[in-house]
Order: C-alpha cells, then structure tokens, then sequence
C-alpha cells in the first residue's frame, strides 16, 4: 500500500513540473505553424 501511494505520489508530482513545459513547447508548435501558412498563402 505504501509503495503505491508513493508511485502515485511520483505520477502526480511529474505531471505537475511536465505541465507548463508541454504547453510551452505546443504554443511554440502552433506560432510555427502559423508563420507557414503565412509563408504558403504569399506563395
């Protein structure tokens, strides 16, 4: 029971520090594909 609590504990915690970083590197993904459109559409 404890090593479970612990392993959960462990899950919660990554999720927490990954968060901010994961949306960080998706708003970067998505100004990317913004200036492509762009590029494409002056084409």
């Amino acid at each position: 029971m404890k090593s479970i609590s612990i392993f959960i504990l462990l899950i919660y915690w990554s999720i927490i520090i990954l968060a901010p970083v994961l949306t960080n590197e998706s708003q970067i993904f998505n100004k990317k594909s913004a200036i492509v459109q762009k590029i494409n559409s002056n084409k």
